[in-house]
């Protein structure tokens, strides 16, 4: 009897001894979780919950919120100015992320075929993601200027010269070609680690059976980067309809409301005008319509691949 209890208890303590175990180690990871936690919950989740709740109220800063109910969104629904920013959003993001898409993908492309110097050439395209966007801000207006470099370099080629932030169609491609400019390098990384995690032997087996590089890239490499694709195109979606230091620094929101994006609008209706509570209800419609975004671009993706 006593040699055949020997080898439960052993095996019982071997048990408790192995729960007890991934209990630390699980028990570990929630304490290395938690600083992230508790910044995402301080920064991220309280905020939102604040402006959803000031969103239906009316809110000055200086005295205490008062319930109004709807009646700040029902305003922003007949607001033609807040139409007006809704409208420049769109165009920017619009003008935007299908070039930023096209370009990151083909400055990827580049990147991996270039054999020497490499890192740095990938340092030297990726400085305009590195550069505070008040230095972006001052350097793109330098260049905007009539006797500047971007209207002397087209002096080149024969184009007269560009009144680049003082009129409402320039001063909205002028913000655009600085998104392009800053967002184009950051994806360009995100295609890379994509292109860099396609298996080799594909494009082998492409070859083998005589493949054209046109071929390759629409039959072999679109299809395998479907999830950087996918990551890319909700991130860069993101981002521009989140812009907001550029349009300030540059133009602010100039001129007769062209560049006025909805960020922008956002901060002037709360720190100039004092409404935090109409405020409040621009920044959740702006979540409501990032949330759409993303779910449109990850339903047709899926779509596609079926």
């Amino acid at each position: 009897m006593d040699i055949t209890a020997k080898p439960v208890l052993v095996k019982r303590t071997r048990s408790r001894f192995q729960l007890g175990l991934s209990a630390r180690r699980a028990a570990w990871g929630y304490i290395f979780m938690l600083p992230t936690l508790l910044i995402l919950l301080t920064f991220r989740i309280i905020p939102m919950i604040q402006a959803a709740r000031l969103s239906f109220t009316n809110y000055d800063l200086f005295s205490a919120p008062t319930f109004t109910g709807l009646d700040n969104y029902i305003d922003l629904a007949k607001d033609p100015v807040f139409h007006q920013s809704l409208k420049a959003s769109v165009l920017y993001v619009t003008g935007s992320v299908v070039p930023v898409w096209i370009i990151s993908l083909l400055l990827a492309m580049l990147i991996l075929r270039v054999r020497w110097f490499r890192g740095v050439f990938r340092a030297l395209i990726f400085l305009p993601v590195i550069m505070s966007q008040v230095v972006v801000a001052i350097l793109w207006r330098f260049l905007y200027f009539q006797d500047g470099a971007v209207n002397t370099i087209l002096g080149y080629f024969g184009v007269p010269s560009v009144r680049w932030l003082t009129t409402p169609t320039t001063a909205l491609i002028s913000i655009i070609i600085i998104g392009i400019w800053r967002a184009a390098p950051y994806f360009m990384v995100i295609f890379t680690a994509g292109l860099q995690a396609i298996p080799e032997e594909y494009y082998e087996a492409g070859k083998i059976d005589g493949t054209n590089a046109l071929s390759e890239f629409r039959y072999l490499t679109l299809p395998l980067l479907k999830p950087t694709s996918l990551l890319v195109m909700v991130m860069s979606v993101t981002v521009a309809l989140k812009v907001f230091a550029v349009p300030q620094l540059l133009t602010n929101g100039g001129p007769a409301g062209a560049t006025e994006v909805v960020p922008l609008q956002i901060y002037k209706t709360a720190f100039e005008f004092f409404k935090m509570g109409r405020a409040s209800a621009m920044s959740i419609l702006l979540f409501a319509i990032m949330m759409i975004f993303s779910i449109v671009q990850i339903r047709l993706f899926s779509e596609a691949g079926e």
